[in-house]
């Protein structure tokens, strides 16, 4: 009977451990459509996720709100570029070594982690 009243704990712990893990799936990193777009140099790679910031082409982004709805990062982005300043939406919904991006409500494709 005493075992019983430790599995609200077991419960608990094991959940507290799936949300750490599901939270240290990092987007971080340089992203491409191939290979050879990963070898470019930074200014070349399409996109380009840190903690803080964003860069795709010409557009230097610094990340505002944020929230995750599943599998998606959902983040208003503060972007400079040709000139001009806007915020934008960009969604990262993020599968193993592939991202699918969505950029200024526009998809724009599946890309590859960079190695």
């Amino acid at each position: 009977m005493s075992a019983f009243r430790f599995w609200p704990v077991v419960l608990a712990l094991g959940a507290a451990v799936t949300t750490t893990i599901h939270a240290a799936e990092s987007m971080a990193g340089r992203w491409a459509e191939s290979t050879a777009a990963c070898a470019a140099d930074a200014a070349k790679a399409p996109l380009i996720v840190s903690d803080t910031t964003l860069r795709w082409g010409d557009d230097v982004c610094r990340i505002g709100a944020q929230y995750r709805t599943g599998d998606t990062l959902h983040l208003e982005a503060f972007c400079f570029g040709d000139g001009s300043r806007r915020a934008i939406p960009v969604s990262l919904r993020l599968h193993g070594d592939r991202i699918v991006v969505t950029w200024n409500r526009a998809a724009r494709g599946e890309l590859r982690r960079c190695r």
